[in-house]
């Protein structure tokens, strides 16, 4: 129930406000959180655990343990306990089967125990194999904590930003405010940074202290780094000296019953009483060092403390708390049994030391204390308040938990003390390894629950010492962190042609294609193919990548880098080239053209042109050639026109003579295009006759423009890759990424014509060598199916009921009726009229292999 106003709470009770919890209307006010809201309005269970869906209600609430784990706005995995009440806000549970209430998962409690023992799926579902993958599928869809949704775009801006400060202090409790404090009054610039849950940042106002509040540090990295969760900025500090002021974190005793609902650590009683003015319980028993300060806090909220067990004064033999339906009845403590609905109970604190063990101090156990403490901090990092330990009472540990019910000493990951016997059974009797084991301290509190109650349960059962025993890694994020956080703003960088709104004006449909957006369709992919086999097409290449290459060992320098010849290319010709790797595997291909005795024009792929230029300067600066290379693929745009009335189209826009004898395949020309300089190719990707008009970026929408408005009466139709890919795969062209990968050879990939072995020295001609003298291991060939049904790309080739090879291209040609595509096939099968099988759709379909074009196998339109 809600109390009256609390000198300290934090609610501002003019501004009432109310969200959902399942579809049920939660009333709050401003300066609630979710949680205390939903406790206030009589919820007690939070949450289902991790492995068990034991019921789980409120325990630290300070952020620290999983017990509050709800979704909130469609976000899985809320802190509710911490996340601020807001008006409209969806919350619902999560990691249940039904309701909180009425978990049907919970059966796993009741009777999986002896099936689902620590490390289970390590050992009993290897067996029989075929089975794994149900297993498998079944786990992942129990396991978990929170769904998101695959679907979901991102919805929330994030930022980074980058800071200095003098002195960042970490945590504003009493040690940081003071260190805070100290250092303003000596003259420094002072940046303190919290988790918004202390009362004492009051204390800094009106001194030179910036307060960033709610606020976590989530590591601390060489060079004074510290990240900072400010919600939605990243603040990335580099700081000149950093003051730990962590503080230290209340422990959970373990006992028996330890995780039922009414189990409540003193400080989450203290912030639901002081902060939020709400009752934590009826009757309560209260079991912990300073039990003093919290019973006060209990009875002037109206709770009926029945017993209190001071550990600062006495350590109980037994604790054991009984349960019904996952809520706590009673207690019994060394024989006595007391009914009551709350339980509060905690041991000595541990220092939150794990920032500064990512800093590089050391960890030992101080055994007059009981707990770890940092020791030897780096150069430019102090410690602050409790985090020291300086301070710690005497060391509280209680006998091992006895009996049938589960004693728990991870409560994010489900592990008892039983898992822990058991683990060390099995061998794992190093912490370190038993935490991959058993995942204790791999949960959401990410150890500072649990760490030193496993410790000291690895201790008790080893027959040695905590010291010996040691401590875990500490790793950043020390608090969760979401992966859009890290990400920063969401911006993802695209490449984009000079002709790209031309395109959306257009209704075209984009799509990626590595970093450039592209034209997939226009909206109809096979009105496009049939455009340029019997009309005229145009497309945007302008994401072929663009090189100049220049100077008196130009030639030279590319006879080098391509396995083909170039020589004797005349000026005014052009060449195909296949660029390869050291290894002899194919890297890139595209096409060189001479401009004149000492300047080529090169195009590449769009994916691959960053590494070709990368490339050529590499070896540029290894041969110290007298060449230049030039990047132009932003500077010019290419439109490639392409079809039966590609001549006439052109012949309306230039003066040059665009005839088959003055303008044949092959042939680079130099030419005003509708009044734009250009640069034009004639070369035939898509297998008829085309050119490729190269021009500047900025007048590419004019030069567009004018051929689609020429070219009407011709049946001119723009077209994009969809059906780009139809009309290379009629003609057997790869693209190399998708026809091939970082194994395949000019050789295999069915181009040994384009291999000139007879040349003095190129990059990978040692490999093809070999290549050549070992014979091809598989072979890239063309294949043709029966029927209307087009394989997956992937798909496999099979052979005597074995996968030999697989499907790398496919599409329905309509112009040829029949599905087409390309495969990587054993060598034997690599002839004409082979007969080969195709696993789809989990049968075997013939094809047969075709070593020719499928279309126009002479060229003869490409050559028209």
């Amino acid at each position: 129930m809600r109390l009256s106003p609390q000198p300290d709470e934090r609610l501002d009770r003019t501004r009432p406000l109310s969200f959902t919890f399942e579809g049920k209307r939660i009333d709050a006010f401003e300066g609630d959180t979710i949680g205390s809201a939903l406790f206030a309005g009589g919820r007690r269970v939070f949450s289902r655990s991790f492995k068990y869906h034991r019921p789980r209600g409120l325990l630290c609430c300070t952020g620290s343990c999983p017990n509050c784990l709800m979704q909130v706005d469609g976000v899985p995995s809320v802190r509710v306990c911490t996340e601020p009440a807001r008006a409209g806000a969806i919350v619902r549970a999560q990691n249940v089967l039904g309701s909180l209430d009425r978990d049907a998962l919970a059966v796993i409690d009741k009777l999986g125990g002896p099936f689902t023992p620590v490390g289970f799926y390590y050992r009993t579902m290897i067996r029989p194999g075929w089975a794994w993958p149900y297993y498998e599928k079944v786990l992942r869809n129990i396991a978990g904590l929170g769904r998101i949704d695959r679907h979901g775009r991102r919805t929330q801006r994030f930022d980074t930003e980058h800071r200095r400060a003098q002195v960042l202090v970490i945590g504003g409790g009493s040690g940081g405010v003071a260190a805070a404090r100290d250092s303003a009054a000596s003259g420094n610039q002072v940046v303190l940074v919290d988790e918004g849950l202390s009362l004492e940042l009051d204390e800094l106002v009106g001194l030179d202290v910036e307060v960033i509040a709610p606020a976590r540090a989530i590591g601390i990295y060489e060079g004074g780094l510290v990240p900072v969760d400010a919600g939605d900025v990243l603040l990335r500090f580099r700081a000149e000296q950093i003051v730990v002021a962590t503080g230290s974190i209340e422990q959970p005793l373990v006992f028996p019953g330890n995780d039922l609902v009414g189990v409540m650590l003193p400080s989450g009683v203290r912030r639901l009483v002081r902060e939020w003015a709400i009752r934590p319980g009826e009757r309560a028993v209260v079991i912990a060092p300073d039990a003093d300060r919290i019973v006060d806090d209990l009875r002037a909220a109206g709770t009926e403390v029945v017993r209190v067990f001071d550990l600062g004064e006495r350590t109980p033999r037994e604790i054991a708390a009984v349960g019904r339906k996952g809520r706590v009845i009673s207690v019994r403590v060394d024989g006595e049994v007391i009914d009551i609905d709350l339980l509060v109970a905690s041991g000595s604190r541990q220092p939150a030391y794990s920032l500064l063990a990512q800093a590089g101090a050391r960890i030992e156990y101080d055994a007059a204390a009981g707990i770890f403490v940092p020791r030897d901090l780096p150069a430019g990092v102090e410690a602050a308040g409790s985090v020291t330990g300086a301070l710690a009472p005497p060391p509280i540990a209680l006998s091992a938990p006895v009996g049938k019910a589960k004693s728990f000493v991870c409560v994010c990951e489900d592990v008892t003390t039983k898992d822990v016997r058991r683990a060390i059974a099995e061998g794992f009797d190093s912490l370190e390894l038993a935490k991959r084991y058993t995942t204790v301290t791999m949960g959401p509190c990410q150890g500072r629950l649990c760490h030193l109650a496993s410790v000291r349960s690895y201790a008790q059962e080893t027959g040695s010492d905590e010291a010996t025993i040691g401590t875990t890694t500490a790793r950043p994020p020390w608090a969760p962190v979401t992966l859009g956080l890290l990400a920063g703003r969401g911006h993802e960088p695209a490449k984009r042609t000079s002709l790209h709104h031309r395109h959306e004006e257009l209704g075209a449909r984009m799509m990626w294609a590595g970093a450039w957006r592209r034209v997939h369709s226009y909206g109809d992919p096979a009105a496009e193919t049939r455009a340029v086999h019997h009309a005229v097409g145009v497309i945007d290449v302008s994401t072929l990548g663009k090189l100049l290459v220049t100077g008196p060992d130009a030639v030279a320098f590319l006879e080098r880098l391509y396995p083909n010849r170039f020589a004797d290319l005349k000026p005014g010709r052009i060449r195909y080239g296949v660029l390869g790797t050291d290894a002899g595997r194919i890297m890139d291909d595209g096409t060189i053209g001479r401009l004149s005795e000492s300047q080529l024009y090169v195009t590449t792929t769009s994916t691959g042109a960053d590494a070709v230029l990368e490339w050529f300067e590499w070896w540029n600066a290894v041969w110290r050639m007298d060449v230049e290379i030039v990047d132009v693929t932003g500077a010019l745009a290419a439109v490639n026109v392409a079809g039966p009335n590609a001549r006439e189209l052109l012949g309306r826009l230039t003066q040059l003579d665009v005839s088959p004898e003055s303008f044949a395949y092959l042939d680079l020309k130099e030419a005003p295009v509708a009044g734009v300089p250009c640069l034009l190719l004639r070369i035939g990707f898509v297998g008829e006759l085309g050119y490729e008009i190269h021009c500047p970026s900025p007048l590419a929408g004019h030069l567009w423009d004018t051929l689609l408005e020429r070219g009407a009466d011709l049946g001119v139709r723009p077209f994009g890759l969809e059906a780009q890919r139809v009309l290379r795969l009629e003609k057997q062209h790869i693209i190399v990424g998708q026809d091939t990968d970082s194994e395949s050879n000019a050789l295999d990939a069915g181009m040994p014509w384009i291999v000139k072995l007879d040349k003095d020295d190129f990059v990978g001609k040692w490999a093809l060598e070999h290549f050549q003298e070992r014979g091809p291991r598989e072979r890239l060939v063309g294949f043709e199916l029966e029927g209307s049904a087009v394989p997956a790309e992937g798909s496999q080739v099979v052979v005597d009921g074995r996968p030999a090879g697989r499907v790398t291209s496919a599409r329905w040609s309509e112009e040829l009726q029949k599905a087409i595509g390309l495969a990587w096939v054993p060598p034997e099968l690599a002839r004409e009229g082979a007969r080969l099988e195709l696993r789809m759709n989990g049968s075997l379909q013939p094809a047969t292999v075709r070593l020719q074009p499928f279309f126009d196998p002479e060229g003869t339109r490409l050559r028209s």
